[in-house]
């Protein structure tokens, strides 16, 4: 059985608790499974790894627990302050363990290998419903390799495991496109790709992600438009210069207006101080209303949850709030990108479990609340 080398998620989980037993038996050549905690489960966990240009990584780790009563509640309010009275309880035992890890990869890469800048913080976040958030963060050093304008990621963590509750998104730094990525992505947003545990199992030698850097070169594109601006710029040269001049025939003129110079200096610079008062008023009132458009607009951004933090089912229930709370099935796999079968997948659990309804209207699915009323509108539906 050929070991593991990759960063064992049941390794990760035990640090959110600070004293958890960890079990590890290997299965199927994988070395990992994740252990049940003891105080708060982690209904799912989301793992963001950002690669810098130079190979190192920033990995993000947020264990996500759902808050469904009032003692769920009142536990992850206990962790919270509890992290926050002494957030190295929390760290040192992560640190530790991520470290062993690193140092497990650095010797099956052959390539120096380090970890640090570790941190944990909580939040509650609605998404859908009540999630509290334990997020631990470290910088993983030469994480990927780099050749020339070339990243290639995912060696050090060959096999990684994923459970069905378990998410990795792999993003990299904009002026990059993706080259190969193995296996095939569940979700592909830009700069980044997404495996879901529950579609996904890593075998020897994935995951693997290679990424270039655009060319700085002109293209042929750009060449093109250079070519085209040069020659516009020759034409109008030309027909400016062939116009006729406003001058060749208009006599010169003799009147000169007598009023001319008889305003005082006092006249012109009470006018200029007028025009200057009001050009600084406008000015002012314009700064004004443009900071606080951008504060509004900045505020509006911070209520916006994390994308990546929802789960499929969090993103249905997420379109249907933004359409009134009926919409048509057939919506939901245009503007989520996903399969008619991955769609059937999730609306059938949401049904399932009492979270939407839905019925048809001619050949169309329509998906609502429970508690929306399935008349009155069905004939615009249909009619549509």
């Amino acid at each position: 059985m050929e070991p593991r080398t990759g960063l064992c998620v049941v390794l990760l989980v035990a640090a959110v608790v600070g004293a958890t037993t960890v079990a590890a038996t290997p299965v199927s050549g994988q070395t990992g499974v994740i252990a049940q905690q003891s105080a708060v489960d982690a209904d799912d966990v989301r793992i963001t790894v950002t690669l810098g240009e130079d190979g190192t990584a920033e990995w993000r780790l947020a264990f996500r627990s759902v808050l469904a009563n009032d003692d769920e509640q009142a536990a992850f309010d206990s962790l919270q302050a509890d992290i926050a009275d002494d957030p190295a309880a929390y760290t040192d035992p992560f640190a530790e363990r991520i470290r062993r890890t690193v140092a497990t990869a650095e010797n099956t890469t052959d390539r120096e290998m380090a970890a640090d800048s570790f941190s944990v913080d909580t939040e509650t976040q609605s998404l859908g419903r009540e999630y509290g958030i334990v997020t631990y963060r470290f910088t993983w050093e030469n994480f990927a390799t780099t050749s020339g304008d070339t990243l290639r990621a995912g060696d050090a963590i060959d096999g990684f495991f994923l459970d069905d509750q378990t998410r990795l998104r792999m993003q990299w730094p904009d002026g990059y496109t993706v080259d190969t990525v193995s296996p095939a992505a569940d979700e592909t947003p830009d700069n980044a790709v997404v495996w879901d545990g529950e579609s996904t199992d890593f075998v020897t030698g994935e995951p693997r992600v290679v990424v270039a850097a655009s060319g700085s070169g002109l293209t042929p594109g750009m060449l093109i438009g250079i070519i085209i601006v040069i020659l516009l710029a020759g034409v109008g040269g030309w027909f400016y210069q062939r116009r006729p001049s406003d001058t060749d025939d208009d006599p010169p003129t003799a009147a000169v207006d007598t009023d001319v110079g008889t305003e005082t200096d006092a006249d012109i610079e009470t006018d200029v101080d007028t025009e200057t008062d009001a050009s600084t008023h406008t000015d002012a009132s314009s700064t004004e209303s443009d900071t606080d458009t951008a504060a509004s607009t900045a505020a509006a951004a911070d209520d916006e949850p994390d994308p990546e933090l929802l789960s499929n089912e969090e993103q249905v229930l997420r379109l249907l709030d933004d359409h009134g709370g009926r919409m048509k099935q057939k919506q939901v796999v245009e503007e989520l990108d996903w399969t008619d079968a991955k769609t059937s997948k999730v609306v059938s659990g949401l049904r399932e479990d009492g979270t939407i309804d839905s019925f048809r209207i001619g050949r169309e699915n329509v998906l609502t609340y429970p508690d929306e009323s399935l008349t009155g509108d069905d004939d615009d539906e249909a009619d549509e």
